[in-house]
């Protein structure tokens, strides 16, 4: 797996007995992620879910109050990523609205599930996606893919790779039986479209570039330095676009609270993205429960753009 199965390995902690703790970035932030098992996944690849909590929300703790991002409120940030990206880079336009949704909500089976976050007794903090059992897990992937699919086949052939992603190389009952059934699924869905390789690989490498950017910009505090930015992608990301040399990678680095720098000029300067995310405070958690604590704390919108 690239560094997108570290990232999404998060997932798969259950399936993996070996996999270990990751180690804390400096600082005062602490993110509930794994590195998954290199046996597993060929390399390692971590996440919390990444950044994503299992609660299968982005969770980490700043200061005295623990941050929490639901996973389709990350996967519309996914979405403003892909829409906005410069048409100079798109190969091709067909397919692009078919795309574009698949990016957008590719996370929407988790909603229900992060309405209301569940604690973890033994960890003492959220749950987390890595946390999550894996049987469960795999019914929301399931029912995400199943969603986009009432919109668009092609849409659902992409996140039902990307998903299939997380357990290349398992060897877990459950996870070979989710993987081979998406194999099955996709051979199925490809009879609704058809695509060049070329195009479909820009597709689906832009889905998980999206994807990665998202969790860079939300399971860490704006503007945090570049020594301790979380370490999945200070080299870049892994994704090889065709507009990249040989080797050459997007980097992105946190300039200050309101602004990353980007390598690569994809997105128009001076546009503003957004997501919303919850610090809930650990006193009130303490006091009220998690549940209670979450859901009487007002969301706040985040904010950036991005300097080329």
């Amino acid at each position: 797996m690239d560094l997108r199965g570290q990232l999404r390995f998060s997932f798969v902690q259950l399936l993996c007995p070996d996999s270990r703790a990751l180690q804390q970035p400096k600082g005062t932030q602490k993110t509930y992620s794994f590195w998954l098992s290199p046996v597993l996944f060929g390399s390692k690849r971590a996440i919390t879910l990444f950044m994503k909590g299992d609660i299968l929300m982005i969770v980490y703790e700043h200061g005295n109050s623990v941050v929490m991002i639901k996973q389709h409120d990350h996967a519309l940030l996914s979405g403003q990523f892909a829409r906005e990206l410069k048409m100079d880079y798109w190969p091709d336009l067909r397919y692009r609205e078919e795309v574009l949704f698949a990016i957008k909500h590719h996370d929407r089976g988790w909603i229900d599930l992060d309405e209301v976050p569940f604690w973890n007794d033994r960890q003492q903090a959220p749950y987390s996606f890595l946390d999550f059992p894996l049987a469960p897990k795999l019914t929301f992937y399931r029912k995400g893919i199943e969603e986009v699919k009432k919109q668009t086949f092609y849409g659902s052939f992409l996140c039902s790779k990307h998903y299939q992603s997380f357990f290349n190389g398992a060897n877990a009952n459950q996870a070979l039986a989710f993987y081979e059934e998406e194999q099955r699924r996709q051979q199925d869905l490809e009879k609704h479209f058809d695509i060049s390789d070329p195009l479909l690989t820009f597709h689906y490498q832009l889905l998980q570039f999206c994807d990665d950017l998202s969790l860079f910009a939300c399971f860490q505090e704006p503007g945090v330095a570049q020594e301790d930015e979380i370490k999945w992608y200070k080299d870049g990301f892994p994704q090889h676009f065709h507009f990249l040399h040989h080797n050459e990678k997007v980097v992105a680095h946190w300039h200050n609270e309101k602004s990353i720098n980007l390598s690569h000029p994809l997105f128009p300067e001076g546009h503003t993205f957004e997501v919303q995310i919850k610090q809930v405070s650990n006193d009130l958690i303490k006091s009220k429960g998690i549940a209670n604590a979450y859901q009487s704390t007002s969301y706040e919108t985040r904010t950036f753009q991005f300097n080329s």
